[in-house]
């Protein structure tokens, strides 16, 4: 799989000419052919077709050294530079040069000799590296379930057509998608030539009959069939002898997402808090810690999915080194539900993250995406015209595009069967399942806020993840949904410069990739905005965007909304 998103065309191109002449001259007889055994060819002839291969290759050289010379080269004269490192946020008025998809040069003045670059008057604007969210779905449809996809295949084409620009639409100029289970999507998507750099943690990594199992209702050959991790420390994970044991070690899978290019793991921890009863085995903390020492091997960073209370214990336990999801599911007390008043056990846990620097994704939108789709105004949103196509918006405004909705309310009779204290604790104060999932949804939010802010205030390791497009939520609009994140975030009080470094710098660093993006620095990639707010100042500024610089070329933002595509 290619990560990186730009490609020396002129370079491809010159190879590609360089074949074919080679094959021409085969032709004339410089290789072996059908008239090899008539004898040497006329010495004069031999003359003259070398003089033109020398010719030939010396015009073809210099073609492509021209075009090396001639790569973009953009100066950015007079701007706000807004920048985050280990340290602090930098912010400075000055030039950046740009060559190729490099940043060369960021300085007071204006570099000297700097030739023949395309120059941009930035006064009065700022700025800022190109956004990523650390935490995304780009196998999943925002909107379509199963049988949609099946039913309109040309709104899936569509969406997936449209989707690499609404991500630049709205600043995201890098992706980590952390479970790459439609690798044939994703690549298909990174042959687009102008699309976010995607990074992913290969596919997501699963121990025998765990929740993502249980969820997806996998049978027992399935199960067995799948690249599961063998949790040998489980009493209850007895493998038949049809299975190799040794063909489902933490060595294979690490090797195995390695195959699939992935520079991070994932795992789900879920537990009794989720409201649900557990009829999935967890995965033990002596496999975690065994994934984790073989992760680091490569050094490719665990990412553990765990929204509780007992998840975050034993990320702390084992060493995870980022968590997904903030800390929604604070007790599996049904009795406690309702229960606005964080623990002192969850402070110290999420105190010692904090102070530990582990980096921590909160992904409200996770939770408030589906609080969106109940209350059922999200649609009014017009920032939606720019994300999805308009046949699909007109799908979504109908009964049939309001699916997800559907699927919440159906969780009341699952809950009913399958937790009945928990069904009661979370029915007793209502009569309808709309108003109750709204309770839900808006005790969950609460929580979230909570977490958000206490981590805020202790300097956590904060990143941006968004979790687009949990549930294939029309909801978490693919890029737009970073901008609701951050909104969350400012609303719950987070300070604007703790937003920014969590969506740039901090990013980056987390997934091992800062030489590369999350800063404005010289030999970074150059994959920028340029925004006509600060963002230090308002976290709409992120909706303010003039132009995205990707990989060196300076694109208006107008050309990546669904309303011109």
């Amino acid at each position: 799989m290619e990560h990186l998103a730009a490609i020396d065309i002129s370079y491809y191109k010159y190879r590609s000419s360089t074949m074919q002449l080679w094959i021409f001259l085969s032709c004339l007889g410089l290789s072996k052919n059908k008239n090899a055994q008539r004898g040497p060819i006329d010495g004069s002839l031999t003359e003259r077709i070398i003089k033109t291969i020398v010719i030939l290759i010396v015009i073809l050289s210099s073609l492509h050294l021209k075009a090396q010379e001639n790569q973009s080269k953009t100066l950015i004269s007079n701007i706000t530079i807004i920048s985050a490192n280990t340290d602090s946020i930098k912010t400075q008025v000055g030039y950046v040069s740009i060559k190729g998809e490099k940043i060369v040069s960021i300085g007071d003045k204006k570099p000297e000799g700097i030739g023949n670059y395309i120059e941009l008057d930035g006064t009065g604007k700022y700025l800022i590296p190109g956004l990523i969210d650390s935490h995304v779905h780009l196998a999943n449809t925002a909107g379509l379930n199963g049988p949609l996809k099946k039913k309109y295949p040309e709104l899936v084409e569509l969406y997936y057509n449209q989707l690499p620009k609404s991500y630049l639409y709205f600043g995201f100029t890098t992706l980590i998608d952390v479970n790459n289970y439609w690798p044939e999507r994703i690549n298909k998507i990174l042959k687009v030539e102008i699309r976010p750099d995607i990074y992913t943690c290969g596919e997501q990594v699963t121990v025998m009959d765990d929740f993502n199992m249980e969820m997806e209702g996998y049978s027992q050959g399935q199960r067995y069939a799948s690249n599961f991790l063998n949790d040998n420390y489980n009493a209850n994970s007895i493998l038949p002898d049809s299975i190799q044991a040794s063909e489902h070690t933490p060595q294979k899978i690490v090797a195995k997402i390695r195959e699939q290019q992935g520079i991070c793991a994932k795992l789900v921890y879920e537990d009794e808090a989720s409201g649900l009863a557990v009829s999935w085995e967890k995965p033990t903390a002596s496999i975690l810690r065994d994934l984790i020492l073989e992760a680091q091997r490569f050094n490719m960073p665990l990412v553990l999915h765990a929204p509780s209370l007992e998840g975050h214990k034993i990320g702390l336990e084992t060493g995870v080194q980022i968590f997904a999801h903030g800390m929604w599911n604070w007790s599996d007390d049904p009795n406690q539900f309702n229960n606005p008043d964080i623990g002192d056990e969850h402070k110290r846990v999420l105190l010692e993250i904090a102070e530990k620097q582990i980096p921590y994704q909160l992904t409200f939108r996770t939770i408030t995406g589906e609080k969106d789709l109940v209350t059922m105004d999200f649609l009014e949103d017009k920032n939606l015209e720019h994300v999805f196509p308009k046949q699909m918006l007109d799908l979504l405004n109908t009964e049939e595009g309001q699916w997800g909705k559907r699927k919440i309310f159906g969780r009341t009779a699952f809950l009913e069967k399958t937790n009945p204290p928990f069904y009661k604790a979370l029915k007793a104060d209502f009569t309808d399942d709309q108003k109750m999932w709204e309770h839900v949804f808006k005790i969950y939010k609460h929580r979230l806020s909570t977490v958000a802010r206490f981590l805020g205030e202790n300097d956590a390791n904060l990143i941006l993840g968004t979790d687009s497009p949990a549930m294939n939520m029309y909801t978490n609009p693919p890029g737009y949904n970073g901008i609701l994140e951050m909104r969350h975030w400012a609303d719950t009080g987070i300070p604007l410069g703790k937003i920014f470094r969590a969506a740039t710098f901090n990013n980056a660093q987390a997934f091992h990739l800062e030489h590369l993006y999350g800063c404005v620095e010289k030999g970074s990639i150059a994959n920028l905005l340029i925004l006509n707010s600060n963002p230090l100042k308002t976290v709409e500024a992120y909706n303010d965007i003039e132009k995205i610089i990707l990989r060196g070329r300076v694109i208006d933002r107008k050309h990546f909304s669904a309303v011109k595509n």
